[in-house]
């Protein structure tokens, strides 16, 4: 059984930060605002899709037998997830019923698994743990408000505009979320393993007769199996990773993680910088974009890949790691004393009558806040805007298309997902809070990757913003994640993402419209973006 979290990933795993794309058909596609009342085999439909859950083998027994064919399953990843239980079981669960606002918030809760704490002690008409978790979560997590200061309303039937801002609240939260899938596994002479048989028989002839026994460790044996599998991909994008590394993805995305606090990848075989993160020890010592960690603490990184080479980086707050680094050609030797990262996500500066906005990742914070901030900068009448994306190594798709909104038109393309057989469009589903006429420009540099580069190149193609820095990164490939019950997690690459015009930028990168370079102390970048706006 495995744990999948689909995910575009903007950036591979790294030491100290995991920034994702998170992407799905607009929920204003697939939810009818316009029903008075909603179904509960509807809003299930609708809540898979828009919280981009996988739909688990329809070959599963239900507990019942009564039901829509088309819908089983939707059904039994329902019944894997649990959500189910918010439904009466009588009679194949009544599915054409009217679903109420608590048996929704109970659908939701078991297909995120969120525990939020509120206190929900007023409320007369929740009675079960099952409501209590539900309106605790909606309460926290702003997907629901209650109707009276006594009573909260579970028992209201849903209407489709209802569900339409329920599912939208919820998607934004749905990128830690997993759903249980089944693997069935082939019998003997079916596998698709390569070279099943002969693995089978290498390892039954180590157990027999190597005569060191002891050292034999079947666990790694088993890793080293599966990474080399991967390996043979060629992709650098494409990890396999051990619980410990596959543990480190909840707190990275929340961006609150001990370590040097640099986005780092393996390529051509190279521990590679994408980013120093803002105000972190390795910025302050020094650390680039394009940087190659060639040694840390006197360790050869080079050929371990990610997940491997991380372990020599990190440790405990406090403590130092000296890494060997090359950077155009020329290695030098960098001591980095490791501590906390808390990262900052939206700083507002500003420069007179210019918001200066910067962004140190697309993370949950951006993804909720970012519009609120841009809404206060619009009231105080700004004369420019300076979107500042420079290091800033990617994140949430959703926390993209938000950044985005705040300066087009409803419904405008963010991006393109092109995968193996179909190409989705990504665009914004909120009014612009930036009026047309207030001139804009984004700073990039070599440290802008992947969710940074998407909304560069869709203000780029669109016109809305004077790009100003040097070539993005350079990183446009979707992944998805997937994680196992027994913490280890794979990471596959499945699609590419293009701009609005269709650019390819993976190894290319957004270039600026003016470059500018950055040397020694002095913002040169900062200062060509504010003449211009000026």
């Amino acid at each position: 059984m495995t744990n999948r979290t689909r995910l575009f990933s903007c950036i591979t795993l790294v030491s100290f930060l995991f920034p994702m794309i998170v992407s799905a058909r607009p929920i204003s596609e697939i939810v009818n605002p316009s029903l008075q009342t909603v179904s509960r085999s509807n809003f299930l439909t609708w809540s898979f899709e828009t919280l981009s859950i996988q739909k688990t083998n329809a070959n599963c027994t239900l507990p019942f037998t009564r039901f829509p064919r088309g819908l089983k399953s939707v059904l039994c990843a329902a019944l894997d997830q649990g959500a189910l239980d918010a439904f009466p079981s009588g009679n194949g669960y009544t599915l054409g019923k009217t679903i109420t606002h608590g048996e929704a918030l109970q659908v939701v809760t078991a297909l995120l698994n969120k525990q939020e704490n509120a206190n929900v002690s007023a409320f007369k008409d929740v009675k079960t743990n099952a409501e209590k978790q539900a309106v605790m979560n909606a309460i926290a997590l702003k997907w629901m408000t209650p109707t009276k200061s006594n009573l909260f309303g579970l028992s209201r039937p849903l209407s489709g505009s209802e569900a339409l801002t329920l599912l939208s609240a919820a998607s934004t939260q749905s990128t830690a979320k997993t759903q249980t899938i089944t693997i069935s596994l082939p019998t003997q002479g079916q596998s698709t393993v390569p070279k099943s048989e002969l693995l089978e028989a290498v390892w039954q002839l180590i157990n027999r007769d190597f005569l060191r026994n002891e050292k034999i460790d079947s666990t790694e044996a088993g890793y080293k199996a599966i990474e080399a599998l991967v390996d043979s991909l060629k992709d650098p994008y494409s990890n396999f990773f051990r619980p410990a590394s596959a543990s480190d993805f909840q707190s990275q995305i929340k961006g609150e993680l001990s370590g040097i606090g640099a986005n780092i990848e393996d390529i051509d075989g190279m521990i590679t910088v994408v980013s120093p993160l803002p105000g972190s020890p390795a910025e302050k010592a020094g650390i680039q974009a394009k940087d190659q960690i060639l040694e840390a603490n006197g360790t050869v990184l080079s050929g371990l890949g990610v997940e491997k080479a991380v372990t020599f980086i990190r440790g405990e707050i406090g403590t130092s790691v000296t890494l060997k680094i090359r950077r155009n050609g020329t290695e030098i030797t960098i001591t980095i004393v490791r501590n906390l990262i808390s990262i900052p996500e939206i700083q507002v500066k500003w420069q007179g009558d210019i918001a200066v906005v910067q962004l140190a990742q697309f993370g949950e914070t951006t993804d909720k806040q970012i519009r609120t901030v841009f809404a206060n900068i619009a009231k105080q009448n700004p004369h420019g805007i300076i979107l500042d994306l420079r290091n800033n190594g990617g994140g949430l798709l959703t926390a993209a298309d938000a950044v985005v909104s705040n300066f087009v038109p409803k419904g405008t393309v963010v991006a393109k997902v092109q995968g193996k057989t179909e190409t989705t469009v990504e665009k914004t589903q909120d009014e612009a809070t930036i009026e047309s006429g207030i001139k804009m420009v984004v700073l990039i540099n070599k440290g802008s990757a992947s969710a940074s580069e998407i909304v560069a190149g869709a203000l780029q193609d669109h016109k809305r913003a004077t790009i100003v820095g040097v070539q993005s990164f350079g990183k446009g490939t979707v992944q998805e994640v997937i994680s196992f019950r027994s913490g280890e997690a794979l990471k596959l690459t499945i699609a590419e993402w293009l701009t609005p015009l269709g650019r390819k930028l993976d190894n290319l990168g957004v270039k600026p419209d003016i470059v500018v370079e950055k040397e020694g102390t002095r913002d040169d970048q900062l200062q060509r973006a504010l003449e211009l706006l000026r």
